[in-house]
């Protein structure tokens, strides 16, 4: 059995679900919808106090709607440095520190080159990497690029088996998956 066999099982049925659907809807659709539905199912909504928006008369979520539109994916931005200037613009707004939501936010919106920052994650790098602080992105990153170089082709290869997606996106979220498992 394949280390990553219930992590692609298991990313499969939540990308279908939850991922692609607002994915979607954030390209597409109703951004401020598409973000309550990250926030919720990402489990950052308790970062974003109302009281920084609906209380001030502004829509639920639009200045991160309005912060993420700043970060297009064709600006040119190194992807570190986006998430990294995300989690500072949104926290001149709601006076919290955000990493862990501004990165999954911009994985949504480019769909790639973006690490997920999770502290449950972070749990299971430091099995490897027991220096690695928290909140710490760039080292973050580069502990994960590394582990998952270590495991791309056999993720890829448990994708293949189990008819998945070969795309390098799904790999990298599969991987994600193992992670946050792991560090539970």
């Amino acid at each position: 059995m394949s280390a990553f066999e219930q992590d692609v099982k298991a990313y499969a049925h939540y990308d279908a679900k939850f991922d692609t659907p607002i994915r979607q809807a954030l390209a597409n659709g109703d951004p401020r919808d598409a973000i309550r539905r990250i926030a919720g199912a990402y489990r950052v909504a308790r970062n974003f106090p109302r009281r920084f928006d609906e209380a001030l008369g502004i829509p639920r979520y639009e200045p991160v709607v309005g912060a993420l539109a700043a970060y297009s994916p064709n600006i040119g931005i190194n992807p570190i440095e986006a998430v990294l200037r995300l989690a500072d613009d949104l926290e001149q707004i709601y006076h919290r520190k955000v990493l862990s939501a501004a990165s999954k936010f911009l994985w949504f919106a480019w769909g790639q080159e973006i690490i997920i920052y999770d502290s449950q994650a972070l749990a299971t790098l430091r099995n490897r990497s027991p220096n690695l602080r928290a909140k710490d992105y760039l080292a973050y990153c580069a502990a994960w690029k590394a582990f998952f170089s270590e495991c791309s082709e056999e993720v890829a290869t448990e994708c293949a088996r189990q008819g998945a997606s070969s795309e390098r996106w799904f790999h990298e979220r599969v991987f994600d998956w193992y992670l946050w498992r792991s560090g539970k």
